[in-house]
This record gives C-alpha cells, sequence and structure tokens, in this order.
C-alpha cells in the first residue's frame, strides 16, 4: 500500500513540474521594444512585446525616446494581447519624448500568461534633430508616479526584464555598390 501510494505522489509531482515548466519556457517575464531601420526622415512604428509566466492585473510601461530623432505621435493597441481590456491609459508628455502607457484589468478576465504584442508606438520624425543624429534609442523612464512594472494576480508586483528599442536610419546605397562592372554578374 505505501508502495501504491509513493507512485501517485511521484506521479503527481511530475506532472506538476512539468505543467509548471510547459507554462514557462524558461522565459523571464520580459518586455522588449523593436530594434527597426527606417528610412531617413521617414515615420517609425515600433513594435513593444512582453512575455509573462502568470496572470497579471496591470502593466505600466513608462518610455522615453532618447536622442531627439523623433518624437512620440501615438500609441495602439490594436492586435494586442490587452487589446480586449477597457483600461488602456496613454499619456504622452507634452514635449513628446515620454509617453506611459498601459493595461488594468477592471471587471475582464487577467491578462493570460504567454507572449506576444503589448502595444505598437508610432514616431514621427523631429524638427529639431541633429543632422548628424541616425538613432534614437527607446528606454525606460519614470514619468509622474508611473514606473514600469507587472502587477500579479495577488497585487504583488516586480519589474520585468527589459529589452530597449531603437530606430536607426538605413544607411544610403552608394552608387559603385549598385553598379556593375561589365562582365561581371551580380554576386561575382
Amino acid at each position: 500500500m505505501r508502495v501504491i501510494t509513493l507512485l501517485i505522489m511521484l506521479a503527481g509531482s511530475i506532472l506538476t513540474v512539468g505543467m509548471a515548466a510547459a507554462n514557462d519556457d524558461n522565459l523571464p517575464d520580459t518586455l522588449k521594444i523593436d530594434k527597426i531601420e527606417v528610412d531617413k526622415d521617414g515615420p517609425a512604428v515600433v513594435k513593444v512585446e512582453f512575455v509573462n509566466d502568470e496572470e497579471l492585473a496591470a502593466l505600466p510601461i513608462p518610455l522615453a525616446v532618447v536622442g531627439g530623432l523623433y518624437k512620440i505621435d501615438s500609441v495602439s493597441f490594436t492586435g494586442s494581447r490587452v487589446e480586449y481590456l477597457k483600461m488602456r491609459p496613454v499619456t504622452i508628455a507634452e514635449d513628446k519624448s515620454k509617453v506611459v502607457f498601459g493595461a488594468i484589468c477592471m471587471t475582464e478576465d487577467y491578462i493570460p500568461a504567454g507572449k506576444g504584442l503589448m502595444a505598437t508606438i508610432y514616431l514621427t520624425p523631429s524638427k529639431v534633430a541633429s543632422p548628424k543624429a541616425d538613432f534614437v534609442v527607446i528606454d525606460t523612464t519614470t514619468m509622474g508616479p508611473a514606473s514600469m512594472m507587472f502587477t500579479k494576480v495577488s497585487s504583488a508586483s516586480f519589474i520585468p526584464a527589459f529589452s530597449a528599442g531603437m530606430v536607426s536610419h538605413k544607411k544610403p546605397v552608394k552608387k559603385e555598390d549598385t553598379a556593375q562592372q561589365p562582365g561581371k554578374e551580380k554576386g561575382q
């Protein structure tokens, strides 16, 4: 009888550990911002993604566009993992260099464990940018009382891992790079 009880307990613990590992994928809870290249003087569309391994109740995300090359135009939640929530506040600083946005569960289901799109940030070129500047970094910041954190269903909050974003200009193609030399095929 003891052997059977031990086997049942062992099987139960293996299943529990297996289910937890399947949900986690060994990925830490993370906020990641795209690194993209755009044409000079063109707008930029930057994706903000997140990974969480347990249900969340709220996500305040304060970000700054550092470098002066772009200003924040707007934030969209279309197609995101939090699109279903009613409370998705967005506040853009007056100088358009900072934004705080987020998602808060009120009466809806909690944000399930998973990975995917949080929001899309739309940037427009700044008229006061240095002509020599060719990139900006999108990093965390504090704005008002908001700081970046994930809040669990239990109301405990923590700071997730973070991967800063970047918008850089595509390098212009030199004429000699595109011209074919006589008698040679491209790629030779």
